[in-house]
This record gives C-alpha cells, structure tokens and sequence, in this order.
C-alpha cells in the first residue's frame, strides 16, 4: 500500500519567497532557501550565480553603541541565541537577554528581558549598571 501510495503521489515542488535583499555579484533579488542549518539568502540564478548570505533577523532595534546598525538575533556555535549589532566587526555590541526599546535611567543602556524562567526584571545591558525594573503584569 505504501509503494502504491508513493507512486500515485503528486511531486511538489515549493516556490523559494522571493525577498528585497539584492545579489552582490549580479544583482537579482535573493530568495529564501531551506538548507541543513536552518534559512538562508540564495542567489536565484545559480548554478551561473553561488552567492549566498545569512538571513538575518531583525528584531527591530537599533543598536546603542554604533546608532547606525541594528540588533539582530544571533546563535553561538553551541546554538545558544544571542543579540548582536548588525556591524559586527565594527560594533561589538551583543546581549544574552533579547533587548527591549526601552532605555535604561541611569545609565543609558538598552534594557533587556529576562533569560531566565524566574526571571520577572528587565536588566540593563551595560555590565557595570545593576538597574532593575521589574515586569508590570498585564493582568
């Protein structure tokens, strides 16, 4: 019954999403494709074209040291998620906790959400500020 289902199956073949972001080497609109490490950006004329880049994920905050980027969510080689500026090597801004578009008072820094299950304080970003502010419920 198996075989017969398998040879009776229609092939499917799914459409890569076309995003805004422009190929270096021959500029055509890269596409989103689905490899053995998760999503990333293809050129959609390979084999001619084999750019391809990181598909970054904005949370939509920009970052506190440079001004000119923005924090993008990032994994460690152990696959632990951390936030990142998106000029890394030029700004070395990152955070554990996922920062919030909240600033902290005394310092300035971006304050981040807990990482932690206990956790119920937003933290400020900057290591040498102990500002705690904690989570109002929404209840």
């Amino acid at each position: 019954k198996l075989k017969l289902a398998e040879d009776e199956m229609e092939e499917i073949e799914i459409e890569p999403e076309v995003t805004d972001e422009i190929c270096d080497k021959c500029g055509a609109n890269m596409v989103i494709k689905m490899g053995r490490f998760g999503k990333f950006l293809a050129c959609p004329n390979f084999p001619d074209c084999r750019n391809t880049m990181p598909l970054l994920e904005k949370i939509g905050i920009k970052c506190p040291d440079c001004d000119d980027g923005e924090i993008i969510k990032r994994r460690s080689k152990k696959g632990r998620v951390f936030y990142g500026c998106s000029n890394y090597p030029k700004c070395e801004f990152v955070s554990w906790g996922k920062p919030i578009a909240k600033k902290c008072p005394v310092c300035g820094s971006l304050l981040t959400e807990p990482t932690t299950a206990r956790g119920k304080n937003y933290k400020c970003s900057n290591k040498e500020c102990s500002y705690v502010e904690p989570i109002a419920d929404s209840k």
